[in-house]
């Protein structure tokens, strides 16, 4: 997700605490992943106390990771969505499970409030490795969960964005 994502920002400085974050929970993911190496190897040594330790290490940078990542998403996801109204949902820049989660809590924030149907859009996914859709079908897929009827719109172009969005729209009464 290291791309420019600036015109999905209205706030130069909301893009920068974004990249921020992403960048510093992605430097505690390669810590992690170094201390559970050497954590395996140590333990295949048979140096236990060491590999513990190690492995100790390396969960304590997941959790610093997963923090990081958070801010990220608080960052991203009220700058896109500030402007919205209470019935569209903007996912940019999330990651898969962050926008499930995100989504889900509109879905429950929707019944609360009676407000039947929900656009949500997604993107094409061209933030993503290989630039293959991971939020799209994991969302539609969602939307299976809850039996609702997601009818998917052509690309659109946004106030906010030169680029293509596309939409899954809930038309679905709760």
């Amino acid at each position: 997700m290291g791309q420019e994502l600036s015109h999905l920002f209205n706030s130069e400085n909301a893009e920068t605490t974004y990249q921020r974050y992403r960048k510093l929970a992605g430097d505690e993911a390669k810590l992690r992943n170094e201390c559970f190496a050497q954590s395996q190897s140590a333990f295949k040594s048979r140096q236990g106390l060491k590999a513990k330790e190690l492995s100790q290490k390396g969960k304590e940078h997941g959790k610093k990771m997963e923090q990081y990542n958070s801010k990220a998403v608080e960052v991203i996801f009220n700058e896109n969505n500030k402007n919205r109204p209470p019935n569209e949902l903007d996912l940019h820049g999330l990651y898969v499970k962050e926008a499930l989660l995100k989504t889900e809590l509109k879905i429950q924030y929707c019944k609360t409030k009676n407000i039947d149907n929900l656009t949500i859009i997604v993107g094409r996914g061209k933030h993503s490795s290989n630039g293959v859709a991971k939020l799209k079908p994991a969302i539609a897929e969602l939307m299976e969960k809850y039996q609702f009827r997601c009818i998917l719109d052509k690309p659109t172009l946004s106030e906010h964005s030169p680029f293509p969005k596309y939409c899954l729209r809930d038309t679905a009464s709760y």
